[in-house]
């Protein structure tokens, strides 16, 4: 048997408790071999996948026009409901309902059964945080914190929160959604600590997937070896190989036990086979120059602004965290005034008609250029052919000579990589 330290905020068990001021143990059988040294027990991060920046994993859950059998008490629809299930954790506890009320003269709502007592008229007005109409509607992206379970199907041992994003697309048959919490933590590499990060990527909050369950998205464990903020990031669901040494991973399946353990075994080749995406512009390279649509008439060519610092942010109006990014890019537009900086939303991988609808809707918001790339969503394209762009929101910084400074990958709250990047050309914010 493992004595097992858990933090009663993240994990609680229903067997063995012996319930301390700030903590409690669990006892549980032994799930880490003693060989397994070099262990840890992590925490919960909320948004910590996201700040992670590992990148963008949706998960497409079917609707279906059967009412699950869990449902006994349902608001007045005012259309035909669709039904759904997310499942998070192993646990018996792991399913939780959803419905979603899509009438055609009137805006959509979701209802999640989210304390899973079959009754989806108690769990708030089902209504979605944000909408995007006309072009293709979009509702979401809406952050929602639901209790995974663990355990067996019969038994539960523990749960947690766990943070997925939903967002909603009426022209595809399912609710799209993707992981947004993590497991972080230290563990011991060589007698010395380093900052860890376990991230799933199959939005299901179970973390002790091997490499040949079928269909299973990589588990990734980002290790700071060198301290320096970076982090080694490594499929653990097989042996791997992490500062030149072999190693394997146990993990719990809720993610917050893990052991590592040095491994003669040959270290599995889990990445793609596909060419990885080419690499960003790096700094020192003389912008592409290119034309688009200028929002308000003529062209916007990028020659025109040689002299000025230019933030050339690409995105698009389907793009729920393009979205999410716009209101901090436009807080330091408004910081840059009276200086030589100009920035330039540029609309790539869109439909001219979504984008002449958006930005109508959204212009009192945002006093920055906007243009739309006339290649649409089509091979030719100017983030992708010229900038090496392969997901957005992307952002490039170029300098007064016309040269790339810095990219930018994504966007969080409370990110401030590209005021960083200013001031190394002397912006002042």
């Amino acid at each position: 048997m493992n004595l097992i330290p858990n933090h009663s905020h993240l994990s609680r068990s229903k067997q063995g408790l012996n319930l301390r001021l700030t903590a409690f143990c669990i006892v549980l059988p032994s799930v880490l071999s003693a060989a397994f040294a070099q262990s840890s027990s992590l925490t919960l991060s909320e948004k910590g996948a996201v700040k992670a920046r590992l990148g963008y994993f949706p998960v497409q859950i079917k609707l279906t026009d059967a009412k699950p059998k869990q449902v006994t008490k349902e608001p007045q629809y005012r259309a035909k409901p669709q039904y759904g299930i997310i499942h998070l954790g192993n646990g018996p506890k792991s399913d939780f309902v959803f419905a979603l009320d899509e009438p055609k003269d009137a805006d959509f709502k979701i209802y999640i059964d989210k304390n899973r007592n079959g009754d989806l008229t108690d769990d708030g007005d089902g209504a979605w945080n944000t909408k995007r109409t006309k072009g293709r509607v979009m509702y979401g992206v809406m952050d929602v914190t639901l209790r995974a379970s663990y355990g067996t199907p019969n038994k539960e041992t523990g749960f947690s929160d766990y943070t997925l994003g939903l967002y909603r697309f009426p022209d595809l048959p399912s609710l799209i959604t993707y992981r947004e919490t993590a497991r972080v933590g230290r563990i011991d590499i060589d007698g010395k600590g380093h900052h860890v990060t376990l991230v799933e990527n199959d939005a299901d909050g179970i973390y002790d997937k091997s490499a040949t369950a079928a269909g299973s998205r990589p588990i990734w464990l980002v290790v700071d070896v060198n301290d320096d903020g970076k982090g080694e990031t490594v499929d653990i669901r097989a042996p791997f190989k992490l500062a030149g040494k072999a190693y394997e991973a146990k993990v719990s399946a809720d993610g917050f036990n893990l052991a590592l353990s040095p491994t003669t075994k040959k270290v599995a080749d889990l990445a793609p086979k596909a060419a990885p995406p080419p690499a960003l512009l790096k700094a020192g390279t003389a912008a592409p120059k290119f034309v688009a649509e200028k929002w308000g008439g003529g062209d916007l060519k990028l020659a025109d602004y040689q002299g000025k610092v230019v933030i050339l942010d690409f995105w698009a109006t389907w793009c729920g965290p393009c979205q999410k990014s716009m209101p901090h890019i436009e807080k330091v537009n408004k910081a840059l005034k009276g200086q030589d900086v100009a920035v330039l939303g540029v609309c790539v991988w869109d439909d001219r008609d979504a984008y002449k609808d958006w930005v109508p809707k959204n212009q009192d918001k945002y006093t920055f250029q906007f243009a739309f790339d006339p290649a649409g969503r089509g091979a030719n394209n100017i983030a992708a052919k010229l900038f090496n762009v392969n997901g957005i929101p992307t952002t490039y910084i170029i300098d007064k000579n016309g040269n790339v400074a810095d990219s930018i990958v994504g966007y969080d709250e409370g990110d401030t990589r590209l005021e960083e990047a200013l001031k190394k050309l002397g912006i002042k914010l």
